[in-house]
């Protein structure tokens, strides 16, 4: 899961800590800080997942302090700014997850992707490439797994 601060100011991802079933068990979490306009990709850990949904991620999303995933307006197949290079490092092969957004009136809604985007992953599976394939413009939401 991508994590994005889109604040001003540093902040704690607290409650990422593996909940331990015993008390000499020493797994070791994701906490950790996250400065102003940074960003990092988390693995789907139980603990990642859970904060995301009722603990601090969900917190400073629903106040605006954060971003989850990575959401993209690509251009038309063929003109400049049709794809985008997603630098993650976790240097296995990542599954994607890849949404359309369809606005209908005042509708908003997000959509299977599938036949509407090319995804790459580089050798070393630290980066995905996402190129949109159609010849209309299109914003992709875009998870990383």
């Amino acid at each position: 899961m991508k994590v994005t601060n889109i604040s001003a100011s540093t902040i704690f991802l607290n409650d990422l800590w593996a909940i331990r079933e015993a008390q000499n068990q020493g797994r070791r979490g994701e906490a950790q800080y996250l400065p102003a306009g940074g960003s990092v990709y988390l693995p789907d850990t139980s603990e990642v997942l859970r904060s995301a949904a009722v603990g601090t991620l969900a917190k400073f999303r629903d106040a605006g302090v954060l971003i989850l995933e990575d959401t993209v307006t690509l251009q038309a197949n063929g003109n400049p700014g049709d794809t985008v290079v997603l630098t993650h490092g976790f240097r296995y092969a990542a599954a994607v997850s890849v949404l359309k957004q369809v606005i209908v009136g005042p509708v908003t809604t997000w959509v299977d992707a599938t036949g509407t985007y090319d995804a790459v992953q580089d050798a070393a599976f630290t980066t995905v490439t996402i190129t949109n394939t159609t010849a209309f413009v299109l914003t992709f939401l875009i998870r990383l797994l």
